[in-house]
């Protein structure tokens, strides 16, 4: 499910890369809050990261796990996060 009050409210930063990948053609297909921390939102995009990113306060990890996500952008001032799927 979709919340356009996460979509609003995520990481400035982290909407950065958010709207790169939609402009090269990845969407959202879920955001959910409150886990794993209480101000936590994530976003999760339908395909693997399109692009590569560097951006000051946000960490890639490669999660891999099938139960979870491909991947994710942290961002550490914000604990939002940013994950696609495979």
């Amino acid at each position: 499910m979709k919340t356009q009050e996460h979509i609003d409210n995520f990481s400035p930063t982290l909407k950065k890369i958010l709207n790169q990948e939609i402009k090269l053609g990845n969407e959202i297909i879920e955001t959910s809050k409150g886990w794993p921390s209480e101000n936590t939102i994530i976003i999760f995009l339908k395909k693997p990261f399109i692009d590569k990113y560097e951006l000051k306060n946000i960490r890639y990890r490669d999660i891999n796990d099938p139960h979870y996500w491909n991947a994710e952008y942290f961002d550490s001032s914000t604990n939002h996060i940013l994950a696609c799927k495979f």
